[in-house]
């Protein structure tokens, strides 16, 4: 499966009056971003776990590797973490439109950077990951 796929459940519900559909719309969106980087990567040797540290780490990854479209990459995908912990778990707050939206596009926007990068760049930023420690 493509998981830029996602987006497409994340557009159609980002609109959506139930917020329910928001706030699925708002995971989707982080999914969407998480796992297309994830795939990729893997795809290049990068070693993940299939556990929940992989999210804290990916981020983490990104940022450490000194490249300026990876970094930008990681701190989204940290925001859109955030704002999917809050769609999930904080049932006491509101999720409006305007929230899913931003959300939606900002998930957008990452991918079309990320695919933007160029191949040689994409296994620098795999070489440099997998040299951490």
């Amino acid at each position: 499966m493509d998981a830029r796929d996602f987006l497409l459940i994340a557009d159609r519900f980002r609109a959506s009056p139930c917020e329910a559909e928001r706030r699925t719309s708002i995971g989707r969106s982080y999914y969407a971003v998480f796992n297309v980087v994830l795939g990729a990567l893997a795809a290049k040797g990068v070693a993940f776990h299939e556990s929940a540290d992989d999210h804290r780490d990916l981020i983490a990854y990104l940022a450490k590797v000194g490249h300026r479209d990876a970094g930008y990459i990681g701190q989204v995908l940290n925001d859109l973490r955030t704002q999917r912990n809050s769609a999930d778990y904080k049932m006491n707050a509101v999720v409006d439109m305007k929230t899913s939206e931003f959300v939606y596009k900002k998930a957008k926007g990452a991918i079309e950077t990320f695919d933007a990068i160029p191949s040689g760049d994409l296994n620098e930023i795999a070489r440099k990951i997998q040299a951490i420690p």
